[in-house]
């Protein structure tokens, strides 16, 4: 069991790096392409129609994928304040609690944004625009996104506190 947790941890936080620093790549890509649509529109007259929803496509992708990255180094959004005002002892069960919480809403999230890539992938669904991008290109990120936030919480919720809680003792 150890041995294969110890496996399972070094899959996650490497998966966590690799799509943390694609997401950096992604939104660099972003400054680029609207640093492009920026020069063509005002200097040469010459506006794109598939320049917006490249960088929309372009930062949901970034978005998604460095959630786990983040949730990694507890680096989202908390109540920083009760960490002061709890005893480690509480702020280990908030912590507890926040992580199978956040999981099980993630998973659910995850569950049906894979259903819903899976419906845009077979039925071909495109944006109603000139450009037309297919759907699944931005659904299959929020739901790599979302899987991967999941592993990271359920890594969380195991290594950080059911798993210590179970050693102790």
């Amino acid at each position: 069991m150890g041995q294969v947790w110890r496996a399972f941890l070094l899959v996650v936080r490497w998966s966590n790096v690799v799509t943390g620093y694609m997401s950096a790549l992604l939104i660099v890509f972003s400054t680029f392409a609207i640093t492009f649509e920026v020069v063509s529109r005002y200097f040469f007259r010459a506006p794109h129609d598939w320049n917006l929803e490249l960088n929309i496509f372009l930062l949901i992708a970034s978005t998604f994928m460095a959630a786990a990255y983040t949730q990694e180094g507890r680096a989202h959004v908390g109540i920083e304040v009760l960490d002061s005002l709890l005893s480690p002892r509480w702020n280990w069960w908030r912590r507890l609690v926040a992580d199978i919480l956040s999981a099980g809403f993630c998973g659910f999230v995850s569950f049906y944004a894979w259903r819903y890539f899976s419906e845009a992938w077979e039925g071909g669904w495109v944006t109603d625009s000139i450009w037309a991008p297919r759907l699944w290109i931005p659904y299959f990120f929020m739901s790599l996104g979302m899987t991967t936030l999941t592993l990271q919480f359920l890594v969380q919720i195991l290594d950080e506190g059911i798993l210590p809680l179970i050693l102790k003792e």
